[in-house]
């Protein structure tokens, strides 16, 4: 007869031990870029579990980690990104400007004063505008003012930067002497021009923005614009009779004559027929009081200055283009201008450091 042994009593398996909740919760809060909850949460994890006897603490580490090394990229990004806080403008019932705010720089409109993120255009590397401008009341200081825009002509791949200036610069040139009938009354001006490159032409963008400011660094502290409607009768007839002078002066070759001559000596041609006709609309045009002296003096200025723009079309070389051109400023009757602005209360006019007219001069800027 055997005898059986006595079964070994159920040992039942141990019980897991436990997951603490910080260490997931580092994790979770980690993955969702909330930083300072995950380093937080992930340090009190891994107090708590050798502590508790407890599971998690490679979670608790990832999400230490993780943290970690976003809140070091944020600070390192912190010292050298320009953050700004980016809040929209708000306009009156007119569509003025009020309050200064931030703005996409496709939603710039004729009359709109603005500083473009960037800073100003450069004089012989145009720079691109950035994302966005700033757009500020015309009353206060501003770096540009938008006064017209005009369509491209359609077709399947975007024009070179060349064949965009042939459109753009006498076609903005233009339009300026549309936006205001008295274009030196703001002083020395350049017109710029924002236009599509590849990547916004391949979006749809057809636009050429036309822009005005100072050169250099230069700031604008009121709108350039002025309505021929707001003139009184002798205002508007003194100006209109220089227009056809100052029409022609914004179309002033972006090249100088020597690198040129062809194109100035062309320019200069025009500018003895604009002249002209600036003389004649003049010898017609009746001022009031001492005014009307002065414009005499100044037609006898202008007119002496014809033979010296017609002697620079012919000119052989371009130091002689240049001698002539001395010429024509020294009979620019700057003096008389000066005294009839006074007297018609047009405001006064800097003279132009180095020109025959206070035109602007249109230089290009991509977008």
């Amino acid at each position: 007869m055997s005898l059986s042994q006595p079964p070994y009593p159920h040992q039942p398996p141990p019980s897991p031990r436990a997951l603490n909740p910080f260490a997931v919760t580092a994790l979770v809060t980690a993955l969702l870029c909330l930083a300072p909850l995950g380093l937080i949460f992930g340090i009190v994890a891994l107090v708590q579990i050798p502590r508790r006897g407890q599971r998690g603490r490679g979670l608790a580490i990832a999400g230490v980690a993780l943290s970690g090394t976003v809140l070091l990229l944020a600070g390192l990004a912190a010292a050298v990104v320009d953050f700004r806080v980016w809040t929209p403008p708000v306009q009156d019932a007119a569509g003025d400007v009020a309050k200064p705010g931030w703005t996409a720089f496709h939603s710039i409109e004729p009359g709109d004063c603005f500083t473009p993120r960037s800073g100003p255009a450069g004089r012989d590397a145009p720079q691109t505008p950035g994302a966005d401008v700033r757009l500020l009341p015309c009353d206060t200081p501003h770096r540009a003012e938008a006064y017209a825009v005009f369509r491209l002509p359609e077709r399947n791949s975007a024009p070179a930067r060349d064949e965009v200036t042939v459109i753009a610069r006498p076609q903005c040139a233009k339009l300026f002497l549309d936006y205001t009938a008295d274009p030196t009354g703001s002083g020395h001006l350049q017109t710029y021009y924002f236009y599509p490159d590849e990547r916004g032409w391949a979006a749809g963008q057809r636009d050429v923005l036309c822009w005005v400011a100072r050169p250099g660094s230069a700031l604008l502290d009121a709108s350039v614009r002025l309505d021929a409607a707001d003139l009184d009768p002798a205002q508007s007839v003194y100006l209109a009779a220089l227009k056809p002078l100052n029409a022609e002066g914004v179309l002033r070759p972006a090249k100088s004559p020597q690198q040129d001559l062809d194109g100035a000596q062309a320019w200069a041609a025009r500018m003895a027929e604009a002249q002209a006709e600036s003389v004649q609309l003049l010898r017609g045009a009746e001022l009031p009081g001492g005014a009307e002296q002065a414009k005499d003096r100044l037609v006898t200025e202008l007119e002496a200055g014809i033979p010296f723009w017609r002697q620079a079309a012919e000119a052989p070389d371009a130091t002689s283009f240049l001698g002539h051109l001395r010429s024509v400023n020294r009979h620019s009757g700057e003096q008389y201008t000066q005294r009839i602005r006074a007297l018609l209360d047009l405001p006064a006019a800097p003279p132009v450091p180095g020109g025959a007219t206070a035109a602007p001069v249109t230089r290009t800027a991509l977008r």
